[in-house]
């Protein structure tokens, strides 16, 4: 009876062996890395997120030997994910109060120099404080950090300014005369009319925001696996 037993022991065995392997595979962290499109530092090339914010987290990624796919996103959508998505990664983010306690401020990606922007022949418009441009129709991108600022400066959504999904959709409104202003670097203008197939001077940088000179950062969901915090870390500190 002992000897018959022992092939049906060792069947039992060997599958257990063959599913834990399969059982470590699906427990490994799958980490996911958004964004939002503004180019030039995040862009589509070749149907693959790219551009200059974008080539120093991928460098990071290799660095710390981790895999994964960068994806572009509305950023509503792309930092609601972050905020909620365990092991998630998001740039380029500024920091806030509000925001400061949600995510680890991995590393700085980038620097941004906000202001208003319009298209050149409305010479009519003159920004010299912010209360000024409550007089003109503005849009902003949902829940990015100009929309943030503007709710804390008095501005009412539908009255003063309305928000698009992304950046593209806001530099839409204003090239086809549906908006005044839009909040926008002045180092990114050129880079969104050709974008639009516009002349390289079809827009003009009014007047700069101070409040809205910022650095931007590569930031992790709170509830990132630690090994992959640390691997993250690691290679932050080592380029």
């Amino acid at each position: 009876m002992l000897f018959s037993q022992k092939p049906k022991l060792r069947l039992l065995l060997c599958c257990l062996s063959l599913l834990l392997p399969i059982k470590s595979q699906a427990q490994e962290p799958r980490l996911q890395v958004v964004t939002e499109l503004s180019p030039p530092e995040q862009t589509i090339i070749d149907g693959k997120a790219a551009g200059t914010a974008t080539a120093k987290v991928q460098e990071i990624l290799d660095k710390a030997e981790l895999s994964a796919s960068i994806e572009i996103f509305p950023w509503a959508r792309a930092y609601k994910k972050a905020v909620t998505e365990p092991n998630t990664l998001i740039y380029s983010i500024a920091k806030s109060e509000q925001r400061e306690p949600l995510f680890y401020w991995l590393t700085p990606v980038t620097e941004y120099k906000f202001g208003w922007v319009s298209l050149r022949d409305r010479s009519d418009i003159q920004i010299n404080k912010p209360e000024d441009a409550k007089k003109y129709r503005i849009v902003v991108q949902r829940d990015d950090i100009a929309h943030i600022w503007l709710l804390g400066h008095g501005f009412v959504e539908d009255k003063h300014f309305i928000t698009c999904s992304d950046i593209g959709c806001s530099w839409q409104l204003l090239l086809n005369r549906n908006v005044d202003l839009v909040i926008e670097s002045p180092d990114f203008i050129a880079s969104m009319l050709q974008q639009f197939n516009r002349p390289l001077d079809m827009a003009k940088f009014i007047a700069p925001i101070p409040e809205l000179e910022i650095t931007a950062y590569l930031a992790a969901n709170k509830n990132i696996d630690p090994i992959i915090l640390n691997k993250l870390k690691v290679a932050i500190a080592a380029l």
